[in-house]
């Protein structure tokens, strides 16, 4: 008898330091399967979401990319990476911008806009990574492409010392001003605060507009596509100043969220694994971890020798997800997930099903729904509330996507 591939959905929380091709190990180890994918990757640096897919759900994947994607992001001005990340090599420094540039730039960002991705990025021209070509010492460009940035709402801003205007060195007190605080403290300070309401400071109004900002964070919802780093990028740029990204944390994927996520509980309070990542100047931030201050002491490029193989800490935090975590976290592809993913839904009658599980010719007097069926797009079809396959219309004629093998519904009984 064929075994039947389990065929789940699984939330999965990336810890920094790791690849998201490295996570895919543990999900295909706790559901006894080699066939697990992803749906859109996350930087090694960043930590957050995944959306993994088991069995032919993997199917799905063009769906579930489509997904707008949430983010929280922490950042400073002053100085910017090739990469605009932490692993790369300064390449720029800068002044710091000032408040009202810096809400100006937010807002110029917000909506539908044209953005250029990272040269190092997956982005692929004439079948190639951009990434790829630029580290042969190629010269590239990445084309513009259109997204949408649905909001940018400012969680915190950290204001330069009135006598460093010139800064782009790292703040000393980072640690103490909001990076590395619980996600108790974190969440307070989320009450509203966006682009046009007031961030968590004391000062008036007046005061702010004098100040130059050092950092943020900033929590985006974006469509797919979007890089925050480009982000980043572009909102230094229209400041006059430079930047990158210090932390890097994916919150939500469509109607998916990293608190339901296997391993959430895992990850440390967003930020603080940036400490390894800071600048040369920082090295008070960096007196955890030995191994990397030795490795910039010595001129040891980062890239080419990654943090995640340094630093145990990762490690033990991956081997941190339990199987019964994954198992607990999968979800089956319900008809809840199928209205999110714009798919029609139709309920198979009892006496049918046989025969649709069989791939016999389709018909219409099969289903039974609170709508009827219409041409184009995807149809889910379920019985006894498991999704039996998916299936097209058009006109009088259905067509058959994929029929999903017959098994449990639940991850913990697979």
């Amino acid at each position: 008898m064929p075994t039947i591939e389990p065929q789940f959905i699984i939330p999965f929380a990336k810890p920094s330091g790791v690849t998201s091709f490295t996570s895919l190990w543990q999900v295909k180890r706790a559901l006894g399967t080699k066939k697990v994918g992803h749906t859109g990757t996350l930087d090694r640096f960043a930590d957050g979401l995944l959306v993994l897919l088991s069995g032919k759900l993997t199917k799905l994947v063009p769906y579930i990319t489509d997904f707008d994607k949430t983010y929280r992001v922490l950042f400073y001005f002053g100085k910017e990476t090739d990469t605009l990340d932490p692993e790369g090599t300064v390449i720029v420094e800068k002044p710091l911008p000032t408040y009202p540039d810096f809400i100006a730039a937010i807002q110029q960002l917000t909506g539908t806009i044209e953005q250029v991705p990272p040269v190092y990025s997956a982005v692929k021209q004439a079948g190639e990574r951009l990434s790829d070509k630029i580290r042969r010492g190629e010269a590239v460009t990445a084309p513009p492409r259109t997204i949408t940035i649905y909001s940018i709402d400012i969680e915190e801003v950290f204001y330069a010392p009135e006598a460093d205007t010139a800064g782009s060195s790292f703040p000393k007190n980072w640690l103490e001003t909001g990076v590395k605080k619980s996600e108790t403290d974190v969440a307070a300070v989320r009450t509203a605060q966006n682009v046009f309401g007031a961030e968590k400071s004391t000062a008036s109004a007046a005061v702010r507009m004098a100040q130059t900002v050092q950092g943020a964070i900033l929590c985006v919802r974006c469509s797919k596509g979007t890089y925050i780093r480009s982000l980043v990028r572009d909102i230094a740029h229209r400041c006059g100043s430079a930047a990158y990204v210090y932390a890097l944390r994916r919150t939500a994927v469509g109607p998916f969220t990293l608190e339901q996520a296997a391993g959430f509980s895992t990850l440390p309070p967003f930020g603080s694994a940036a400490a390894y990542a800071v600048d040369t100047d920082s090295t008070t931030a960096l007196s955890g971890y030995p191994d990397l201050n030795d490795a910039r002491r010595e001129g040891e490029d980062v890239k080419s020798n990654p943090a995640s193989e340094r630093l145990p800490i990762t490690e033990n935090m991956t081997a941190a997800v339990t199987e019964e975590e994954v198992k607990q976290a999968a979800l089956p592809l319900s008809e809840e997930i199928a209205r999110a993913m714009h798919f029609q839904t139709a309920a198979l009658q009892e006496k049918y099903y046989p025969a649709f599980m069989n791939g016999k010719p389709l018909s219409g007097h099969w289903f039974t729904g609170v709508q009827p069926l219409s041409d184009g797009g995807t149809i889910a079809v379920f019985y006894k509330g498991c999704c039996a396959g998916l299936i097209t219309k058009n006109g009088n004629r259905f067509y058959y996507q994929i029929v999903f093998n017959r098994g449990s519904a639940n991850a913990s009984d697979a």
